[in-house]
C-alpha cells in the first residue's frame, strides 16, 4: 500500500509540472525554454522531507505556434541519494499544454520497482491557456502495469483517475522559490489496484494545487480522508 501511495504521489508531482498558464503564446511558458530548471521538494504530513525532484528542459522543437520539449528528471531520497531518473515529453499548441501520460516515466523510474518492468498508457492531459474561478478542467485516466522482468508475469495493475478538477479562484502563496499570485485548483485522484489478478482496496486522494502563470505548480497538497498525507513545494526555478 505504501508503494502504491508513493507511486501515486510521484506521478501526480510530474503532472503538476505542466501547469496551465494564462499566456496565449507557447514560448511564454518557462517549461518550453531550453535548459530551464525546476526543483520540487516533497514532504510528508509531519513536515519530514521525503524526496527531491529536479527537472531540466532539453530538446525544445518549435514549429510555428507548436512546441515540444523533453523534460529530464532525477529523483533523490531524503538523504539526497539518487533513486531514479528518466524523461518525458510535453507539447504546446496555441497556448494549450498537453502531456502524453504514458511517457511520464520509464521502466526504472522508481527504486521501489527496480526489479520490475513498469509501463504506462493513458489519455493526453490538456491544460488550457486561461483559468477562471469556477472553471471545470478535463478529467484524465492512466494505467500503470508492473511486470516481473524475468517471467513477464503481470504483478499488479493500477488505474489512476483524476476527477472533479475545479478552479476555485486566485490566492497569494509563499514557497521557497518566492511569493506568487496563483490559481487554486481542487481535484480528486482515485487509484484502483489489482495484484496478481486480485482486486485490492482502492485509494482516493484529494489534492489542492497552486498554479502560477508561465511557471507552473508552486505548491500541491494531498489529503486522504481529510488528513494531510504530503505536500510539494517549488524550491528553485530558473531559465
Amino acid at each position: 500500500m505504501k508503494k502504491n501511495l508513493y507511486l501515486l504521489l510521484l506521478l501526480m508531482s510530474l503532472v503538476f509540472l505542466v501547469a496551465p498558464a494564462k499566456a496565449q503564446n507557447c514560448s511564454d511558458y518557462m517549461l518550453f525554454n531550453n535548459n530551464a530548471q525546476y526543483e520540487i521538494l516533497t514532504y510528508n504530513g509531519k513536515d519530514k522531507l521525503m524526496s527531491k525532484a529536479t527537472y531540466q528542459v532539453s530538446d525544445v522543437n518549435k514549429n510555428n505556434d507548436k512546441v515540444e520539449a523533453t523534460i529530464k528528471t532525477k529523483v533523490y531520497d531524503n538523504k539526497d541519494k539518487l533513486s531514479s531518473e528518466g524523461e518525458f515529453t510535453v507539447g504546446c499548441d496555441g497556448g494549450t499544454v498537453s502531456m502524453d501520460m504514458s511517457s511520464m516515466m520509464s521502466s526504472d523510474m522508481m527504486e521501489a520497482y527496480k526489479n520490475m518492468e513498469v509501463t504506462m498508457e493513458g489519455d493526453k492531459m490538456l491544460y488550457p491557456s486561461n483559468l477562471t474561478a469556477g472553471q471545470k478542467l478535463e478529467d484524465g485516466v492512466m494505467t500503470v502495469t508492473v511486470k516481473d522482468k524475468s517471467s513477464g508475469q503481470v504483478m499488479s495493475t493500477m488505474v489512476m483517475k483524476v476527477m472533479d478538477r475545479t478552479v476555485e479562484g486566485k490566492e497569494s502563496i509563499k514557497v521557497p522559490a518566492g511569493t506568487y499570485d496563483s490559481y487554486k485548483i481542487k481535484q480528486s485522484t482515485e487509484m484502483e489496484n489489482r495484484a496478481m489478478g486480485i482486486k485490492m482496496p482502492g485509494m482516493r486522494v484529494q489534492t489542492i494545487e497552486y498554479y502560477v502563470p508561465n511557471i507552473g505548480m508552486v505548491r500541491s497538497e494531498s489529503y486522504r480522508n481529510g488528513k494531510l498525507v504530503s505536500y510539494s513545494v517549488l524550491s528553485k526555478a530558473s531559465k
